[in-house]
């Protein structure tokens, strides 16, 4: 039992799928959530502005995944470590980091398990894990970071559930029912496990989703061979894809939307708030 009447760790482990943790299923799905990414610029754009990132600043992107996080991340930041345990998505990063011309990244191919604060992975002033595995442990986060710490999760729609609706008709649906867990486990079991560490989290919410815009479907079908759609699967998908999509006299746009939680912690009160809903 923790500290309280709720054993909020006993709870995220038991809403957590153990796949979280093999680097097996990010590889397999590596190249797609590259894609899914890309899709999301916009709206990484602004959960990267809400970590206050200064020029001087070293920030860890813990389950980097592609570079989603980190991509945007460098832009301002003084250096960016990306750490994940799968290979493929490493892979994908790098490949994405040198397309961008960028010198301040460097990975770690490494699984949360095994890091160790100080040792293995240094210290940076801000640790980030989006959507990530080490949202179990909570205290490695802390202890990897200076500055701040910001853990971000779906909390609407998640790229699971857009993924689903695309492939539906197309590829085997997931599992459900008995022994099926949910991938990930809510930001309200996050912030209660913080209470009973002793830390004053912060939640904030921003927009998120997945928007781009195409001249015409053949575009748009050629954006998404990262999909591997078999071509006589081509009219479900895209009979799946239009209740997302609206067109205009410049093309197609597809907007899928939900939203993204920010649960933050600073690790000194007299450093400024950051967060979603500083200024």
């Amino acid at each position: 039992m923790a500290n309280g009447l709720i054993d909020w760790d006993l709870l995220d482990a038991l809403s957590t799928s153990p796949a979280m943790s093999q680097p097996a299923m990010w590889d397999a799905f590596a190249a797609r959530y590259n894609g899914y990414a890309a899709l999301q610029e916009d709206y990484t754009r602004l959960q990267v502005d809400a970590m206050k990132i200064g020029p001087g600043d070293s920030v860890a992107d813990v389950g980097a995944g592609p570079g989603r996080i980190t991509l945007q991340a460098a832009q301002g930041a003084g250096a960016v470590t990306a750490i994940d345990v799968s290979r493929e998505m490493l892979g994908h990063l790098e490949a994405n980091v040198v397309a961008r011309g960028l010198r301040n990244v460097s990975t770690i191919h490494l699984s949360w398990d095994e890091v160790v604060p100080g040792e293995n992975v240094p210290l940076h002033d801000i640790v980030v894990a989006s959507r990530s595995p080490a949202m179990r442990d909570l205290k490695k986060l802390d202890a990897l970071a200076r500055k701040y710490v910001f853990v971000m999760t779906f909390c609407g729609p998640s790229l699971k559930s857009f993924h689903d609706a695309l492939v539906a008709g197309i590829e085997p649906e997931p599992p459900r029912g008995g022994g099926y867990r949910p991938a990930m486990a809510g930001h309200a079991l996050v912030f209660n496990r913080l209470i009973d560490m002793g830390i004053e989290a912060n939640v904030g919410y921003l927009p998120d989703g997945f928007s781009a815009s195409w001249r015409d479907w053949d575009t748009l079908l050629a954006h998404f061979a990262w999909l591997d759609i078999p071509p006589d699967r081509v009219d479900r998908f895209r009979k799946n894809i239009e209740p997302y999509l609206t067109q205009d006299g410049s093309g197609l746009h597809l907007r899928m939307e939900t939203r993204t939680v920010v649960v933050w912690w600073k690790k000194d009160a007299r450093l400024p708030d950051a967060g979603p809903s500083a200024r």
